[in-house]
């Protein structure tokens, strides 16, 4: 009898409150709580309209649930085990709309929580039967991911869903933005790919396909897909104000400001009345203030262009203009610094081949970046009850030391990023050995590298390309940290350390632009393995003396004589790996290094001349150069992170795990920086950290490459100086 007049009531309150309320009849487990999460609403609002809800709720009673929006939602209660991915994969949608309708489930999730898994579109209305609706999955209704919730700028019309096309042959961007009646700039915004590279003929391309919006005329309230534009009120120009200092004091565009005013006089008269939000108000005396102007955001235009030209951190602009934190917007009116007179914003200063540019003052995008690691730690091979067998493993191993040592490196960039705002959810997976396929696609289907940013790793050039191909199909870019071979497999490959023939064409080109009037000389060990470098040096120095070599690796003095100049300055190139044929050639150039004015160069500074037998003040004489992938540092205990790394692990880093820092730092940079690693990847100019640099490139056919290294030189006294 008590559920019968309470549904009655119900039934009332329908008349009165027309269609604000839903009824709910109460399953076999179910509480206020779960019900709550169902329908997207508190439990304290479903007291408020079922006030013996507080005490107790029974099966089969009847509870008046306020409405809140057009969907029920499909809930899960958290058990032992459960993790947001596997509980993604059972109810066949992804770990970002968990989030997105969980957003505490970001920090972790407990047993016993209820979550929200997916909407139902059935919307039950007072005095229909409770039914339990399917989960809505993104195969029937395309969720929309936390991704792209970020790539949608505030003022964007509402995305019902995504579309598929697979480009056909002739197709343009231009003719497919036409054909679904978007611009070239939506199609971009969700395959960020073509930021940087063309549309191909079978390229499948995410379309978004939005909400249409009633164009209404302006009454009593602007009702658009823009909330700030729900509530309007009367506004009366005053002397002097124009549309750019009326939009920014609204915090709207010039064109939502028309929209407002469809009939608006171009010429705005003191005292006339316009329609403008009252949401957001912000009085002109507290933003417009000496030194400071308005400026219309123009097209393509980005944060980190915005920036780099205004010479101001995003930091500064956004506490200028809080509201562009969601995305700037074609016609958006913000605040910005004076520009000096006959400055002009339109005009970029070029960024020269090589300029270093700090990332660090740009950050804007601080959503949390996901990154997989995958290295070789062999952690199937360690005997955890021998220490000693563990110890002897480690000594045979090189790439599960380099592993480790990279390892310890990217821990201390995570931490460094942190605190620039910037946070990462780190997953780490052990790939444990080279040529290693199966197992690593294993890995892959069995996590969610769909939602990864970026890949770091694996080491070995064969597992990096097969983590590159299979993720290809998300466009997710991975990374090679230490290899020196190129991959023309994948667009998706992004190679951190530049090849050999990088370094080569470094140290060749500084030659050819400064060994004017030098007489070259070339000392080249004979063989197959050198004669590449030997004729790649002959056709750059068609003038250049080469010496004659002897059988077993050595150079007679006469022979030397017979091609160095008495005349001009000497610049000799010396190729070998053969140490007996570097310590013999070495004293014969430094006992002349004066006299015949010789500077040495060399295309690969391998292990061979850091042989003992060789001394280095040989090298400060003849001002040996050579290219280098990292720079060596003349007082590493004052950088910040060798101090980080000391304190962290109580030894110093060696190369790899430097490289380690320098890698994940500078991807964690360029994500705070951009809306993907492809986007960063197009910038102008080279970051450069602890010991490497990076300028990436993108390659005719495949991914891209770093094209960033150092050319060193030995001066007095030891010191290694950078050339550039």
């Amino acid at each position: 009898m008590k559920n019968f007049w309470l549904f009655l009531c119900i039934i009332i309150a329908n008349f009165t409150f027309a269609q604000q309320y839903k009824s709910h009849q109460v399953a076999k487990g179910e509480n206020v709580y779960r019900i709550a999460k169902r329908y997207n609403t508190t439990p304290e609002a479903i007291y408020k309209m079922n006030p013996g809800a507080k005490d107790k709720v029974s099966i089969g009673q009847i509870l008046a649930i306020p409405i809140v929006d057009d969907f029920e939602y499909g809930t899960h209660v958290v058990a032992k085990g459960d993790t947001v991915y596997n509980i993604a994969k059972r109810y066949n949608t992804t770990t970002e709309a968990i989030y997105l309708l969980n957003p505490d489930a970001k920090i972790g999730i407990n047993i016993g929580q209820v979550l929200r898994v997916g909407k139902t579109q059935k919307k039950q209305v007072i005095g229909a039967p409770a039914s339990e609706n399917s989960v809505q999955t993104e195969e029937s209704s395309p969720v929309i991911s936390a991704d792209d919730k970020e790539t949608v700028g505030i003022n964007d019309p509402k995305i019902e869903r995504f579309k598929t096309h697979k480009v056909k042959r002739k197709e343009t961007i231009f003719s497919i933005a036409k054909k679904y009646k978007i611009t070239v700039d939506d199609i971009k915004r969700f395959n960020k790919k073509l930021y940087s590279n063309p549309i191909k003929k079978k390229d499948k391309l995410r379309i978004p396909i939005y909400a249409k919006v009633k164009t209404e005329a302006i009454t009593n309230s602007a009702v658009t897909s823009n909330n700030r534009l729900s509530s309007t009120t009367l506004y009366t120009i005053k002397a002097n104000e124009t549309k750019y200092g009326i939009a920014r004091k609204h915090g709207i565009t010039i064109k939502e400001l028309e929209y407002l005013n469809p009939e608006m006089n171009p010429v705005f008269l003191v005292g006339s009345k316009i329609v403008v939000p009252t949401t957001i108000f912000v009085p002109y005396k507290d933003v417009m203030k000496s030194g400071f102007e308005l400026y219309e955001i123009q097209p393509k235009e980005t944060m980190f262009s915005l920036v780099r030209r205004l010479n101001i951190s995003s930091e500064e602009l956004l506490k200028l203009n809080p509201y562009i934190k969601d995305g700037l917007k074609v016609g958006m009116v913000i605040t910005i610094p004076k520009q000096k007179e006959g400055e002009s914003l339109e005009k970029t200063e070029a960024i020269e081949e090589g300029q270093v540019i700090n990332l660090e003052n740009k950050l804007f995008n601080y959503t949390p970046k996901k990154i997989a690691l995958m290295l070789p730690f062999g952690i199937d091979t360690i005997n955890a009850n021998s220490m000693a067998r563990t110890e002897d493993m480690l000594k045979k191993k090189k790439g599960v030391r380099v592993a480790l040592d990279f390892y310890s490196g990217v821990l201390i960039a995570l931490d460094s990023a942190k605190k620039k705002g910037i946070t990462t959810e780190l997953s780490v997976f052990d790939t444990q050995k080279n040529n290693n396929a199966a197992f690593i696609k294993n890995i892959i289907s069995n996590n969610p590298f769909d939602e990864m940013q970026a890949v770091i790793g694996p080491l070995y050039q064969t597992n990096v390309e097969t983590v590159a191909s299979t993720l290809k199909k998300y466009d997710t870019p991975v990374f090679s940290p230490v290899s020196k071979k190129e991959s023309k497999l994948s667009s998706n490959f992004f190679q951190a350390r530049p090849t050999d023939e990088m370094l080569q064409d470094n140290i060749v080109e500084y030659v050819a632009s400064n060994g004017v009037n030098k007489n070259i000389v070339l000392i080249i060990q004979p063989g197959k393995k050198h004669e590449v470098i030997k004729q790649k040096l002959i056709a750059k120095f068609p003038q250049a003396k080469v010496a004659q070599m002897q059988k077993g690796n050595f150079l007679y003095e006469t022979h030397l004589n017979k091609v160095l100049s008495s005349s001009k300055p000497n610049w000799v190139f010396l190729e070998s790996n053969d140490v007996a044929l570097i310590s013999n050639v070495i004293p014969l150039l430094n006992a002349k290094a004066e006299s015949r004015k010789i500077t040495l160069f060399t295309t690969d500074k391998n292990s061979a001349f850091d042989d003992d037998n060789i001394k280095n003040e040989y090298y400060s004489k003849v001002h040996l150069h050579y290219p280098s992938v990292n720079k060596e540092l003349e007082n590493p205990s004052n950088t910040s992170f060798i101090k980080k790394y000391v304190k962290k692990y109580g030894v110093e880093p060696n190369s790899y795990a430097i490289r380690g820092f320098d890698i994940t730092y500078d991807i964690l940079m360029r994500l705070g920086t951009a809306d993907d690693l492809y986007h960063a990847a197009t910038y102008k100019g080279t970051t450069e950290y602890v010991e490497n640099k990076f300028n990436y490139t993108q390659k005719l056919l495949g991914g891209y490459y770093n094209k960033e290294s150092y050319l060193i030189k030995y001066d007095e006294n030891l010191k290694l100086t950078i050339v550039k």
